[in-house]
């Protein structure tokens, strides 16, 4: 079953991109994320969303795991919030 993890976070998209692309470059083939889709939202002026797409919960685990993924997470901005959410279906339109 996939599995994403959304993050939400008081940090200029701009900013938030470059921070997910250099975590990527940084990890090579470490990571187990799919996806990673950066959005700023337009109701919230200077919060982003992040959302991370894993094969699998266990998946997502084992990237947690990894050190430069800790790090990122040491780094984060404080008042980042997290939702964890196994995916149950997919409807293309």
């Amino acid at each position: 079953m996939g599995f994403i993890q959304i993050m939400e976070y008081e940090q200029g998209s701009a900013e938030a991109l470059a921070d997910i692309q250099n975590y990527a470059e940084s990890a090579g083939d470490e990571i187990t994320v799919r996806r990673v889709t950066v959005c700023s939202d337009r109701d919230k002026p200077g919060v982003t969303v992040a959302i991370a797409e894993f094969d699998s919960w266990e998946s997502a685990k084992v990237n947690d795991e990894q050190e430069i993924t800790q790090e990122g997470a040491e780094n984060a901005p404080d008042d980042t919030s997290y939702r964890n959410l196994d995916v149950v279906g997919v409807v293309e339109m």
